[in-house]
């Protein structure tokens, strides 16, 4: 004859999650039954059930490979950044010895439009040129050029700005026929009173996106302000 208590007692109920709460809150289970990490299978990809050592085992094996494939990846970007960088660096002695600035923008546009595969490489100054002798070439926008105010932003934050541009940003800097830039890279030029805009555009929308490190493009703003600095008419 069975007690009230006994009749109304009930077993509590087992599931897959009441187990695996369980098994996160007591990870010394295992260390106290090893035989059933032997004993438990667990289906695996090929079909065959294994043992939850094994599993793990093969787990881990997994995320190490990740982890050193990602380290070849990381590996690899240092050595492509640290020769983009000497690149770089040979640019700006080159741009130091032009003679002239139609030499200076011929150079600039040749070398970048090869190290960051370009479609489009062109530099726009709201300035005045200090020569009078030459043509000052399509670069010189001139200090009153009303499209300046589009670039105002970006020249004052002296921070380069990747991704896609605005129309009327895209129009100035490639023309009606620069529709084929789907992306970008804008670099402020600056000096004293004046300020300018090297742009790096794409046809490939995913080649400069937003928020990309651009720190050896910003170098190469500074290093590009200064070497223009004696062409210019400044303030």
């Amino acid at each position: 004859m069975s007690t009230a208590s006994e009749d109304n007692y009930k077993v509590p109920s087992l599931n897959a999650g009441a187990i695996a709460e369980y098994l996160r809150a007591h990870p010394e289970f295992f260390n106290d039954y090893p035989d059933l990490l032997i004993d438990i299978k667990v289906p695996h990809a090929s079909g065959e059930a294994i043992s939850l050592v094994e599993r793990q085992l093969i787990a881990l094996r997994e995320q190490n490979d990740k982890a050193r494939k990602r380290m070849h990846e990381l590996i690899e970007i240092a050595r492509q950044n640290e020769e983009l960088a000497r690149r770089m660096h040979q640019l700006a002695l080159t741009l130091m010895d032009a003679a002239e600035p139609k030499d200076i923008f011929s150079t600039l546009y040749d070398n970048l439009s090869k190290n960051f595969r370009a479609d489009r490489v062109i530099v726009r100054l709201f300035a005045d040129p200090s020569f009078v002798d030459t043509f000052a070439g399509v670069e010189f926008a001139g200090s009153a050029a009303p499209e300046q105010s589009l670039f105002k932003s970006i020249i004052e934050k002296r921070m380069p700005l990747s991704g896609r541009m605005k129309r009327q940003q895209q129009v100035f800097l490639f023309g009606d026929d620069g529709d084929d830039i789907t992306s970008a890279v804008m670099v402020p030029l600056h000096g004293d009173g004046w300020g300018g805009i090297m742009a790096i555009g794409s046809s490939n929308a995913d080649r400069f996106q937003e928020g990309m490190g651009v720190e050896l493009l910003a170098n190469m703003g500074e290093i590009l302000s200064f070497i223009l600095k004696p062409w210019i008419v400044e303030s």
